[in-house]
């Protein structure tokens, strides 16, 4: 395809800090035959307001927080989550990239990417997003559209040793076959293998801290 034009916005609770190609570049490049792998993005999150002070009437309704991906104010439950030692983590995150359908530069560039912020930690506690959830903070839309779009996610953070025996939930997950995370993320793995088709594949992560 000569022709491909990508569109991604982010919502309100982060800004674009870096692109690259930069947008003129990518406008251009059919005049200077300028071939790139992939395309790159990193955002910065927006302070969220405080919430306004409850009413104080008894029968004011009080607001629940929201279980959807909010950039600014990510978070991980032990019940979402799978809990890993460091020395298991990268193994298993290859694991799930491959049961996720990523090739193998795919898969090696995710983990050494984030391979520095990994290993600062004894334990991590990571999820991959549901492609729906993410797609909502980061709406993409792909002129001709791909047949197949695979949009990867991970959040992750650090686990004191002290508080692993509160995430029993998070080990218990990441003792399962790591193909339970296709259907959380929401893959067709026939589909993201079948080289037919025109696929399109993201991926990316945040270190909630």
């Amino acid at each position: 395809m000569d022709d491909i034009r990508v569109h991604l916005s982010l919502d309100k609770a982060w800004n674009f800090s870096e692109i690259y190609p930069p947008t003129e570049t990518l406008t251009n490049n059919q005049a200077t035959n300028r071939e790139v792998a992939y395309l790159f993005w990193e955002a910065h999150t927006n302070p969220r307001l405080l919430p306004s002070p409850p009413g104080t009437r008894p029968n004011t309704p009080v607001e629940t927080p929201s279980l959807a991906f909010d950039p600014a104010d990510p978070y991980l439950l032990p019940s979402q989550s799978a809990l890993l030692p460091f020395e298991k983590v990268t193994s298993y995150i290859d694991d799930v990239l491959l049961a996720l359908g990523l090739h193998t530069e795919a898969r090696t560039s995710f983990i050494t990417y984030w391979l520095p912020n990994l290993s600062k930690h004894k334990y991590i506690a990571l999820k991959f997003l549901p492609q729906g959830e993410y797609e909502k903070a980061a709406p993409l839309n792909i002129t001709p559209a791909p047949e197949v779009m695979t949009r990867v996610f991970m959040l992750f953070r650090g686990v004191e040793e002290s508080q692993v025996e509160f995430w029993s939930d998070a080990v218990e997950m990441a003792c399962k076959d790591s193909t339970i995370w296709r259907d959380i993320v929401g893959i067709e793995i026939e589909k993201v293998l079948d080289k037919s088709l025109f696929r399109v594949l993201e991926w990316g992560g945040m270190e909630v801290k």
